[in-house]
């Protein structure tokens, strides 16, 4: 989709505030205009009156509205939306919004239009898993690579500390050096309230592997420290300074093929599906009006 060229350009259109009826993005030559993006924010605004109508807010809406466009006009050259089963599912819905009296609100037309167009994309979805089944084969050979991934390595349980300047964390450092106790030493120190109110530490435990891949920094801050250890030096972002604290590590447990085939095969039809939909986009014509 271009996404840099596309949020970049869309942001200052939706910052310049001269939006009144404008065509905001043109999709295959289908426009989009402001006012459809109007009408879902304050959709969004009536479900939920604390989110706030940002320049954030209406970009991530217009980019949904762009990804459902390019489905949906792929969807209908497919024809898929005279198929007897959509159909069915859209009168049963508009059945439904109508018995619990749905249709008479005033924001029922933008999310009809929305519900409509999210149809047509599961539609679509199901018709892309149809035409590429994930097959047995695809579903063992995905468990091995993860298997073989995670077998034999470690997971840890941590607690972080986070702070607003080097010299406290150094302090963390100090307290828990003279074995002060994590709870303490976050409560002193922390400037994360709801990681105090929590405890600090997380149920979850953290694969080794997938910090290596996801976060090399403190990967290599913490891939060698046993349990009860912590970080000596604070791990800096931003203006932020964090110290971590291994409350445990075990080895990690993979799953067996039965039990992880269900949620394998899931994955690879959802991959295929995103896939199909990003070849779209990539072949789609998308101008930003700036």
């Amino acid at each position: 989709m271009k996404k840099t060229y596309f949020a970049s350009a869309l942001m200052l259109a939706l910052t310049t505030g001269t939006l009144f009826a404008q065509t905001l993005v043109t999709v295959n030559g289908q426009a989009i205009d402001s006012s459809v993006i109007d009408d879902q924010v304050a959709s969004v605004r009536a479900s939920n009156p604390n989110v706030q109508d940002t320049p954030e807010l209406r970009q991530m809406l217009t980019e949904r509205q762009v990804i459902s466009t390019v489905v949906t006009q792929e969807a209908k050259k497919l024809k898929l939306d005279q198929s007897a089963e959509f159909k069915t599912a859209l009168e049963q819905a508009r059945a439904d919004a109508a018995k619990q009296g749905a249709d008479k609100k005033a924001t029922f037309k933008t999310e009809w239009a929305v519900f409509e167009n999210d149809l047509l994309g599961q539609a679509f979805a199901a018709h892309i898993v149809r035409q590429y089944p994930v097959q047995e084969k695809d579903v063992k050979a995905a468990y091995n690579d993860f298997s073989n991934f995670y077998k034999g390595t470690q997971e840890v349980q941590m607690g972080e500390i986070v702070t607003d300047s080097s010299s406290n964390a150094q302090k963390a450092i100090a307290d828990l050096d003279a074995k002060k106790s994590f709870v303490s030493v976050l409560n002193q120190y922390s400037i994360d309230e709801a990681a105090k109110k929590a405890g600090g530490i997380p149920k979850a435990y953290v694969p080794l592997k997938d910090l290596q891949e996801s976060a090399p920094p403190l990967y290599a801050a913490v891939k060698d420290l046993k349990k009860g250890a912590h970080t000596k030096t604070p791990l800096q972002n931003g203006n932020l300074y964090a110290v971590f604290y291994v409350n445990d590590r075990r080895n990690v447990t993979v799953p067996s093929y039965e039990a992880s085939k269900n949620e394998i095969g899931s994955d690879l039809q959802a991959a295929r599906v995103d896939a199909a939909i990003q070849s779209l986009l990539k072949k789609a014509s998308i101008k930003v009006n700036k």
